[in-house]
């Protein structure tokens, strides 16, 4: 399974993610240089990249009409967490959060 970590999504959490999820291919926006793309654009991109799941912390995914359309039309599995702990202990949490929520 393919997975893409989006970019309001600390890029800290790949190497722990790869540990965890040895059998997924696991990939940050920033190192397929997708930095900046709009929402949209992202999923729509993800899923002809074949990419599974995309990881994000954007809230106001889910408030926006045009996005929530953009999820549904890709196909993804969309897991988005809260982060409200910072430094380790909201790594961990970040981590426990992921790993609950993504398909196996």
């Amino acid at each position: 399974m393919r997975v893409l970590i989006d970019e309001d999504t600390a890029v800290q959490l790949v190497e722990p993610l790869r540990h965890l999820l040895r059998s997924h291919q696991i990939d940050h926006i920033s190192a397929i240089r997708w930095k900046a793309k709009k929402d949209h654009r992202v999923l729509h991109d993800a899923k002809q990249a074949g990419f599974d799941v995309i990881i994000t912390r954007d809230r106001n995914q889910l408030n926006d009409p045009y996005e929530c359309d953009a999820i549904k039309k890709s196909g993804l599995h969309h897991v988005r967490y809260a982060q409200r702990h910072q430094g380790l202990e909201g790594l961990a949490l970040a981590l426990g959060a992921v790993i609950a929520t993504s398909p196996r």
